[in-house]
């Protein structure tokens, strides 16, 4: 057997005891113990309240792990002004925690701790997580406190073990990323706080090896009427009836946009479910609101919804498209009509053949006993902001399943198989 045959079989023999550490029943309980306790603090946003109490939480379980633990809140007026429209209430507290072994490289552990409404059609407490048919149901068990709770228990793990990491470690667990405007993450950025060699994101589902996501923007558009008596409509101007016009004019853009497609391959599950073999921009009409009372003709009604561009388009060329499309429809009819662009996360695109990639895909495919590939998501990240900042090498895998989970929706629920593997998969990473 050669020296390389023998160092391969060691540590063949190393990650299985770690594996079986990881199946223990005392470790799934912490793990679940940690993701119900993670779970009950509220942090939905918005108003994305209750993020100092998470945070001060979390500080004190990582300081007993020996890291180092700083608070850092974004600064109220930055607050005002980047997030002025997001109807927000409380601390925007964030946590950056450090802890340096006698590694060369370092890296960024990131994922955030906000979490989407719980909104409704549940059949379990939202809040109050449920474990049922080898699942656990709850908001924010698998975007994004499953993945938070399995970094903890992979850290408990070292801990108890005395592992030693290859990487000096920097865990940045940020908040408000659901918002899609300017996340505590991107503050970071900004302040220079990602200084990693390498960041790994841990905000995606588990289909694969996420190198690059859509860009996001936000947009609404008003239309204005005038006002009159509903039995004289001809006094008025129905701003409604107009807002239903431009919808219908607006599907000959998203046809157009949607026709697109990246050179970046989608998640082989995304592929079974719709053909689709890369990811495509996005174009949605998502909420309208008008009228005042049944008997007045409504002065006004505001459309919005989201355009997600594939990292081959440019933002600029993506706001003319639109402003085109906008001027088009007044024109050709006459309506009175605002649009304002709310530009948010830019795409992430990292080179599929870079190191940092090939040893996570590693890692992944031995946690999870199946191959992970390569492939991009068609949502957007803060973490494009951050790495546009910090020029860092980035990939992306997480703890749910891209169709099973139900991110955002109810019942939202994670594999309890999945975040054991998931805790393997920072274990077989980092040690």
């Amino acid at each position: 057997m050669t020296r390389d045959e023998e160092a391969r079989k060691a540590e063949g023999v190393r990650m299985s005891d770690l594996a079986e550490h990881v199946e223990r029943k005392d470790m799934q309980q912490y793990l679940i113990e940690t993701l119900t306790a993670l779970i009950k603090f509220p942090t939905f946003v918005p108003p994305g309240e209750h993020y100092d109490e998470i945070v001060d939480w979390l500080s004190s379980l990582l300081a007993g792990f020996g890291f180092a633990c700083e608070r850092i809140d974004m600064p109220a007026e930055l607050v005002k002004a980047r997030l002025k429209d997001a109807d927000l209430q409380g601390v925007r507290a964030n946590l950056l925690a450090t802890k340096a072994y006698a590694a060369r490289e370092s890296v960024d552990l990131y994922t955030h701790l906000d979490v989407v409404p719980a909104g409704e059609g549940w059949s379990t407490p939202p809040f109050e997580p449920v474990i049922k048919d080898g699942k656990i149901f709850g908001r924010g068990v698998a975007d994004p406190k499953g993945n938070v709770a399995a970094l903890l228990t992979a850290l408990h793990i070292m801990e108890e073990q005395e592992l030693e990491s290859r990487y000096s470690l920097r865990v940045l667990l940020t908040t408000d990323e659901e918002l899609g405007l300017y996340s505590g993450l991107c503050y970071f950025a900004d302040e220079g706080l990602l200084q990693g060699d390498y960041l790994l994101c841990m905000d995606t589902d588990n289909e694969g090896i996420c190198v690059a996501t859509n860009g996001v923007l936000n947009w609404e558009l008003e239309v204005h009427g005038r006002s009159s008596h509903s039995s004289n409509p001809f006094l008025g101007v129905n701003a409604v009836e107009q807002a239903a016009l431009v919808i219908q004019e607006l599907q000959a853009l998203k046809v157009t946009i949607e026709r697109r497609e990246s050179a970046v391959p989608c998640s082989p599950e995304i592929t079974n479910l719709t053909g689709q073999q890369h990811i495509k921009p996005v174009f949605n009409v998502t909420m309208i609101n008008g009228g005042v009372k049944e008997n007045l003709i409504p002065p006004s009604c505001r459309i919005r919804g989201d355009r997600r561009y594939i990292p081959e388009e440019s933002v600029d060329n993506v706001l003319k498209e639109f402003e085109d499309a906008v001027a088009a429809i007044k024109a050709d009819h006459g309506i009175n009509l605002d649009l304002t662009p709310k530009p948010g996360f830019p795409p992430m695109s990292t080179d599929p053949n870079h190191e940092w990639v090939r040893r996570v895909q590693a890692a992944a495919s031995d946690a999870f006993s199946v191959p992970k590939g390569v492939n991009g998501v068609q949502g957007g990240l803060d973490v494009g902001y951050a790495v546009q900042r910090s020029q860092q090498p980035v990939c992306s895998f997480g703890v749910w399943r891209a169709t099973e989970s139900n991110i955002h929706g109810p019942d939202e629920n994670v594999r309890i198989s999945d975040l054991k593997n998931y805790v393997k998969f920072l274990l077989r990473l980092l040690t």
